[in-house]
């Protein structure tokens, strides 16, 4: 037998895999994507992902033998390995960290994880059937009375229970039965317990409906799909107005490709976004659906990895971007739903990736189709239908000749200079707000940004207190009365004198949604209000009781920041109002007239979707502003045009790619050297391409300064020749002894 040689990625960001021998005892078993252990340096032993088998020893390379194999088959499949490799090549990191980010927990280390159980309970054995034996056995505990009181409800219970002849052990607690008294029945060997595996996202059984009939347009929409994909484009991008009826369209694609035997993968941007459509879902697919998200423990990742590596694996899953990680053995359809939202961006750690960018070419590594869909396009998508990249299909009206709801845009500007705006809330606004109650209806309020005011400013000198580890200013937040920094998170005390001039008088500045929250109770002190944003959302079990009790009616105005211009879908929402939409138009980023459109025209799409005609008021001081007015005439056409030509102009995306060289240190003064010397770096034809260094729009955070130089990559330049030159540049910055201890990371295509 030839010797045997592996390469092995390592949960490290080295530069790439490093290459081990193959002792003759695995050499039988040991297969590509199976884990190992293997040692590093004197001590240390790490587990290891097998990326192949190679017979040629490398030369002059004494190597270190791998420990031991601790799979029988591979946990990651071909596919999977090849997906890998175009990560961390695209996205110029290293395999080390694909990997960490691809795995979940319960596969990084030798131990399998340890699945999720749950008590079960059932009669012994000997009682099972055996009416006469249960009535002595009930007649044996007349002195126990709770305990035959507990035996009773069991039996009662257990008769209608959907898992079997027993009850789980919570289920039997919420009865109203103690811990204690359960316990006493095990211990009599009356009931036994057994732990069950608990599967993630539990979904019924069996499908509830078949999926819906779809309107003519709807119909016209998927045959369209269907010939762009017949037609050789495997991308279509199905562009819908908010309510449409896309999702339906979705399914109805979903169940061709379940009867041609294919798995589907259902990609959204958020796990807030799965709540109301798990339901839709389950109720046409049952527990053919799995779910993956972050809000999953460790060990239900884990199980749900390996179940996908099985002989019954879920023929669709349902997760966020790290879904694209999972292991699929018959790919055949890949729905990215709201896919022009940013939150698909992975910002940090590395990979830097964009999930629906991955998600492409995972289908593509498949040979799968990919349906994109959205109201509201990103530009780089719609200029790929231009260009005939990807096929477009359009749905312009609402599902079931539903109206789009009505917008309008209240001028604040001069509502403040006739002295009117006694409010944040303006009257047309305010009046809009009680009509709709009158009328039993409900209302949204969207602001994008949270707490109470945006700064604290002394009266006297314009002091504002600012946080001591980032370069930002402080967030009032009245719950606590404290100062916050969004970035760090850091508290700090509200300052009763001003460090700067000796002055005790100080002024808010701005307003968030807590100040909303509070002008909402002062106007309308009778009404059931909730705030939605990530101070009041701390976790998914909060967010899904607030998504539950606006739908039953339980809240009459909901107020919220970018979490309410998801794909939600209410009954009885008749009005929304955009608060200070100004704020969103003057970022300082060339995509920031994008985004803006964008969350208002989702936002406003959540409107007078079944019970009549929305409205939505846009409070702003100029709206005559291009992108308030192409939101008024719910017009992407015109507004993608006029984006382009700026852009093109300028030569941004669609009309160049960015990759972003990010620098960081808490050294200011050698972050700044660094920057310089990396640029330097860089090959002289390319001088025209780099911008920078220059600092980043938040200078500091966490203790840290952050230096940037953007590379602006046109179609005159090769990609490839461009990271290339980038990756060189970085061996030869990181070996250097002054700035070695410097950060440096990239960020192709950022967001």
């Amino acid at each position: 037998m030839k010797a045997l040689y592996a390469d092995v990625i390592l949960p490290l960001a080295f530069g790439s895999g490093l290459s081990y021998s193959v002792p003759e005892s695995l050499a039988e078993n040991i297969r590509p994507g199976c884990r190992v252990r293997v040692p590093l340096g004197k001590q240390k032993m790490y587990t290891g992902i097998v990326a192949r088998l190679f017979d040629v020893p490398p030369t002059d390379i004494n190597l270190k033998e791998i420990a031991g194999l601790i799979d029988d088959a591979p946990v990651v499949n071909a596919v999977q390995l090849e997906f890998w490799q175009w990560l961390f090549s695209y996205y110029l990191c290293t395999p080390g960290e694909v990997m960490k980010a691809a795995l979940p927990a319960g596969l990084k280390g030798p131990r399998v994880a340890k699945a999720k159980t749950k008590s079960f309970l059932c009669l012994q054995p000997s009682l099972r059937d055996n009416p006469p034996a249960i009535e002595q056995t009930l007649t044996a505990l007349a002195r126990a009375k709770k305990q035959q009181e507990a035996l009773r409800v069991f039996l009662r219970l257990a008769q209608t229970s959907e898992h079997g002849p027993g009850l789980f052990r919570e289920q039997l607690i919420e009865a109203g039965q103690q811990a204690a008294i359960i316990k006493a029945l095990i211990q009599k060997n009356i009931l036994e317990v057994h732990e069950i595996e608990v599967l993630p996202d539990r979904v019924p059984a069996e499908a509830l409906r078949a999926a819906k009939q779809l309107s003519r347009e709807q119909q016209k929409a998927m045959e369209t799909i269907r010939q762009g994909w017949e037609s050789g484009t495997n991308v279509c991008l199905l562009h819908g107005v908010t309510s449409s009826g896309k999702t339906e369209i979705y399914i109805h694609l979903i169940l061709d490709y379940l009867a041609q035997g294919k798995q589907v993968l259902y990609l959204l941007p958020e796990i807030a976004l799965t709540t109301q459509l798990t339901a839709r879902l389950t109720e046409v697919f049952g527990n053919r659906l799995g779910i993956y998200h972050s809000a999953c423990s460790d060990s239900e990742r884990t199980h749900l990895w390996n179940k996908q590596l099985g002989d019954d694996p879920f023929d669709i899953i349902l997760g966020v971007r790290s879904s694209v990680f999972l292991p699929f053995k018959n790919l055949g359809l890949v729905v990215v739903d709201e896919e022009h939202e940013n939150s698909y961006k992975q910002q940090d750690p590395a990979p830097r990736y964009h999930a629906r960018n991955a998600a492409i070419v995972l289908a593509s590594l498949h040979g799968a189709k990919t349906v994109l869909g959205t109201a509201t396009p990103s530009i780089e998508s719609y200029y790929n239908c231009r260009t005939g990249k990807y096929k477009l299909v359009e749905l312009s009206g609402r599902y079931l000749d539903w109206q789009l709801p009505e917008v309008m845009a209240v001028n604040t500007a001069e509502l403040k200079r006739k002295k009117r705006m006694k409010s944040l809330l303006s009257p047309p606004l305010i009046a809009k707000m009680q009509e709709t109650l009158e009328a039993g209806q409900q209302i949204m309020l969207f602001r994008n940004r949270r707490a109470y005011a945006l700064m604290l400013e002394c009266a006297a000198c314009g002091w504002v207190p600012r946080c001591k580890r980032c370069d930002v200013s402080l967030a009032i937040h009245k719950q606590g009365s404290v100062l916050r920094c969004h970035y760090c998170g850091r508290k700090y005390n509200r300052p009763q004198i001003c460090p700067s001039c000796g002055g005790s008088d100080f002024e808010l500045r701005g307003y968030g949604t807590e100040k909303v929250e509070e002008e909402v109770r002062r106007l309308f002190p009778a009404i059931r209000i909730a705030r939605m944003d990530s101070d009041t959302m701390r976790n998914r079990a909060a967010y899904e009781k607030t998504i539950a009790d606006f739908e039953q009616h339980k809240i009459d105005v909901l107020i919220g920041t970018q979490m309410l211009t998801k794909g939600l879908d209410f009954d009885r929402l008749q009005l929304v109002g955009i608060l200070n939409a100004d704020s969103m138009l003057n970022y300082p980023d060339f995509r920031a007239h994008e985004h803006a459109f964008q969350l208002m025209t989702q936002v406003s799409g959540r409107a007078g979707r079944k019970s009549g005609r929305g409205s939505v008021i846009i409070q702003t001081s100029d709206p005559q502003h291009p992108v308030i007015q192409h939101v008024l005439n719910n017009d992407y056409r015109a507004f993608f045009q006029k984006e382009c030509e700026e852009r093109s102009k300028y030569a941004y995306p669609p009309f160049s790619r960015l990759i972003e060289v990010i620098f960081r240190h808490k050294d200011e003064s050698l972050l700044e050297q660094a920057s310089v010397f990396f640029a330097s770096l860089l090959p002289r034809d390319m001088e025209s391409s780099v911008f920078g260094p220059m600092p980043a729009l938040v200078a500091r955070v966490k203790g840290l300064y952050l230096q940037k130089i953007i590379l602006k990559i046109g179609p005159d330049i090769s990609l490839k020749a461009a990271k290339d030159y980038l990756c060189r540049a970085r061996d030869r910055f990181i070996k250097d002894k002054v700035y070695r201890q410097v950060q440096i990371y990239f960020d192709v295509d950022p967001v």
